[in-house]
């Protein structure tokens, strides 16, 4: 069943051609990853879909159309591009304030999350501390946090080491079980072998399927 349908999208930004004619179905339950060279185009695909940006053509999620000025037809953990980091708080106090927006998260999943990439350990030191890794797993844990039923990740393995790529792509694939679709940007192409059931390939503005 068709989760996610971008048809014909297009982009153009300063007389430039960014985004050609995008097509691409994605089914619910599926993991779905954007595999291309940076600068191709991925991370304005996912803009798209999420309805960050306008385009022509259309984006339709759950049957319902994407439009930048309404709200998103379903809830969606996102990482886009840098993490959203308030650097003044700690990691926890980042997590409650994400959480004060839906009140089904509890905060034992705060703290679920702070213990597995391991950010637990620094209760009192503020984000801007952080090294690029530390916020890089702080801004994944805010995507996963609540559990939603589309997960958008844009290169989630930047800054990350062996280790945390390894608990990254194990998280991605217990909430898989658990019935979550995901979007991944990805360059990291070991990455995208370990979790993908879809792949995509962008390229220049435009996606085909990867064989």
């Amino acid at each position: 069943m068709t989760f996610i349908e971008l048809h014909q999208v297009a982009k153009v930004i300063k007389h430039r051609q960014l985004l050609h004619q995008v097509n691409a179905k994605i089914d619910r339950g599926n993991i779905a990853t954007l595999e291309g060279i940076n600068g191709s185009g991925k991370t304005l695909i996912l803009k798209a879909l999420l309805g960050l940006i306008s385009v022509t053509g259309n984006v339709t999620v759950a049957g319902k159309t994407v439009r930048t000025q309404d709200a998103y037809p379903i809830k969606a953990g996102i990482l886009i591009e840098n993490p959203s980091l308030i650097e003044d708080f700690t990691a926890a106090k980042n997590l409650e304030l994400l959480a004060r927006l839906d009140p089904n998260i509890q905060s034992s999943q705060i703290q679920d999350l702070l213990t597995y990439f391991d950010l637990a350990r620094f209760p009192k030191q503020k984000v801007r501390k952080f090294s690029l890794g530390m916020k890089q797993k702080l801004g994944i844990a805010e995507a996963f946090l609540g559990g939603y039923p589309l997960i958008v990740l844009d290169e989630p393995t930047n800054a990350l080491d062996h280790d945390a790529i390894g608990k990254l792509v194990q998280l991605i694939h217990d909430y898989h079980a658990k019935g979550a679709t995901f979007i991944i940007a990805s360059h990291d192409h070991d990455f995208v072998e370990e979790v993908a059931t879809q792949k995509l390939l962008v390229k220049e503005g435009t996606i085909s399927d990867a064989h």
